[in-house]
């Protein structure tokens, strides 16, 4: 697990440049990705003079340094930059093996590099399994491939400018390449703000885009990008199958397995009082491994830390649990925005980074349950099917004045869940802002973000005739998950040079679990994800299965926290640069739908821009102050 850059030429007539504003560019990316690979570093530049690779290690797998990146062919034509987990590298290695390849590391990223050479860079992400963002350079073809995972768990950043092409595991790391930097796109932001987080290609800046999931992108030196998808969730039912206690154990217990497997250094499971991270844990428990489980302690009546220390003594599993009060929240706040290369809206941020700091304590490396409600339907919004409703254009017009009343902003959001299915289900997973209201805020940073924008870059993975929750779970997956869920796990573990690994998302299980026929009526275990509370029924954590879910979603025991933040916020950049239109006060005022959800999204954007767009430094005294 690490953080990868580098630079090409694009221009068959133009080599890279090597003056001092390039080395002093190059030295900033990668102090940007440092944190995700504080173990070494490492360097190539191509004998061409048209590639530029660098990379920051975090040593888990084989940790000589004869693993080491980026790493080069015996026969010096393929160079390779990898950040991520192939977990099925053992397999992939004999394979080669059986083919003639003698291998001079442990590493998985040899195993990726000779499967790049035996089989082709095109051929190989369908043959992976895990989390992976690479680049690896072809000397002789003069050609880059960068690719990500099944799901883009591991992130890829990418952007073009005057013959070149930058690329990187952050954003932060991209602006740092490019020769003029890239400005703060206010489309992205107003996305943000309507969606909760700001979903691939865009990006919170303006010329950098990210990889969507699964993608693939060859670029030959003179040609120009070839692109294309390698995976996608499955689009089919199969009535044969069926969710027993034991058809998901086979199916998860040997992926918790592989998972835990190829690290040389200690692990963690983060552990809450739900579903999935309890499964996780008894499926590690079954196949003989014992993680230490570290659990965030909140406030009552919220405080999942009891139910979750219960599960690891039954399990036999050492514990630790970090007690968080409202005291805490706007130092989390600063760390997260910090942390975080792109804003979202979501409170979970703070825990998130706050509990990975936790886990770097035990270990390199921290297995999650993530992924497990996308994976089985276990969202709140799954229990019901969205229905389009009647619409209210007229709402909806008056969201680009900000003085609009409360009611008309909560009949403006219903109008919205009225244009189409996904338009309905995005408003059930994030009812905040509405694009024209959101565009308004923003106006000043130049943004244009309306109603089709708003559910265009989901409409082609929506599939009317999946069943539901199926149809819903692959909305969330592509969407929900990508764009907020991914991000927040990566960049609060790697900020901290920490590994979190989520066994759900394993290809091998979304492709069984979302082929689930879907079971009508309750079988006395409840009725969302069944499959997953057979298997704890069974496991002998059977009580789990009659607690309400929570997550690790931030609950401080203060309704009023972020509102009475706010107030505090009249000097932050954000408001006081005039970035903010000056009416923003009325979209949190009294009465408006979500108001301290809003609340939060907006002193988590004023923070992030601070420690971003503005370029504070790091020991500069904080715009928002504590109003606990």
């Amino acid at each position: 697990m690490c953080g990868i850059a580098g630079i090409i030429s694009t221009d068959p007539g133009q080599r890279l440049a090597a003056d001092m504003r390039a080395e002093r560019r190059w030295a900033s990316a990668m102090r940007a990705i440092a944190p995700r690979g504080p173990d070494g570093h490492g360097e190539f530049r191509c004998a061409s003079g048209y590639a530029r690779l660098g990379h920051a290690r975090l040593a888990v797998q084989d940790v000589s340094d004869a693993a080491a990146q980026p790493m080069t062919s015996e026969d010096g034509r393929f160079t390779l930059v990898y950040n991520g987990e192939i977990v099925n590298a053992t397999e992939l290695r004999t394979r080669l093996e059986i083919r003639g390849h003698r291998f001079r590391t442990r590493s998985d990223t040899e195993v990726l590099l000779r499967a790049c050479e035996e089989w082709g860079a095109r051929a190989v992400p369908p043959m992976l399994h895990g989390m992976y963002a690479f680049a690896l350079w072809d000397a002789r073809e003069r050609t880059l491939l960068l690719a990500t995972d099944h799901l883009s768990i591991k992130p890829l950043y990418w952007s073009r400018d005057n013959g070149h092409l930058y690329f990187g595991s952050t954003a932060d790391a991209v602006r740092e390449l490019l020769p003029g930097g890239a400005e703060v796109d206010g489309d992205a932001l107003a996305a943000m703000l309507s969606l909760g987080a700001i979903p691939a290609p865009m990006t919170a800046w303006r010329g950098i885009e990210k990889f969507e999931p699964g993608r693939a992108m060859l670029w030959r030196v003179g040609v120009g990008p070839v692109r294309w998808r390698h995976w996608s969730p499955s689009e089919e039912i199969d009535p044969s199958q069926r969710a027993t206690a034991d058809d998901f154990a086979r199916v998860f217990e040997p992926v918790c397995h592989e998972w835990m497997l190829s690290s040389d250094v200690p692990v963690s499971l983060l552990l809450s009082g739900g579903l999935d991270s309890s499964a996780t844990a008894a499926a590690l428990a079954a196949m003989g491994e014992r993680p230490t489980a570290v659990t965030l302690g909140l406030s009552e009546p919220d405080d999942e830390s009891p139910i979750a220390s219960e599960t690891a003594r039954q399990l036999g599993l050492a514990h630790h649990v970090e007690r968080l009060s409202a005291r805490d929240a706007v130092a989390m706040l600063h760390q997260a925005a910090a942390t975080f290369d792109e804003p979202q809206c979501y409170g979970a941020l703070l825990t998130m980074t706050r509990v990975a700091a936790t886990a770097r304590g035990v270990g390199k490396v921290v297995i999650s349950g993530d992924g497990g409600d996308e994976a089985f339907g276990g969202y709140s919004w799954h229990t019901r099917e969205p229905t389009i409703g009647r619409p209210d254009i007229g709402a909806a017009m008056l969201m680009g004045d900000l003085s609009a009343p409360p009611a008309s902003r909560a009949a403006a959001l219903r109008d919205l869940a009225s244009r189409s299915f996904v338009h309905a289900h995005l408003q059930a997973v994030f009812p905040r802002f509405h694009p024209r209201e959101a565009t308004a805020l923003l106006a000043p940073l130049g943004a244009r973000f309306d109603e089709d924008r708003y559910a265009q870059w989901l409409l082609a993975e929506d599939r009317p005739g999946l069943p539901w929750p199926r149809r819903g779970q692959r909305l969330d997956l592509m969407g929900f998950c990508a764009a907020s869920i991914l991000p927040k796990l990566d960049r609060a573990t790697m900020a901290v040079g920490l590994e979190l690994r989520p066994p759900f998302l394993d290809r091998r299980v979304l492709e069984w679990s979302l082929r689930l026929p879907v079971e009508t009526g309750e079988d006395g275990l409840g009725g969302q994800k069944p499959a997953v509370r057979r298997y704890l029924e069974r496991a002998g954590l059977g009580a789990l299965l009659r607690r309400p879910k929570q997550g690790f979603s931030l609950r401080l025991g203060d309704d009023n926290l972020w509102t009475r933040a706010l107030d505090t916020t009249r000097d932050a950049a954000l408001f006081a640069g005039g970035a903010l239109a000056p009416g923003w006060r009325n979209v949190v005022a009294p009465g408006v739908p979500s108001r301290e959800a809003r609340s939060f999204a907006l002193c988590f954007l004023a923070a992030w821009y601070e420690a971003h767009a503005v370029r504070r430094a790091a020991d500069a005294t904080p715009a928002l102050r504590s109003a606990a």
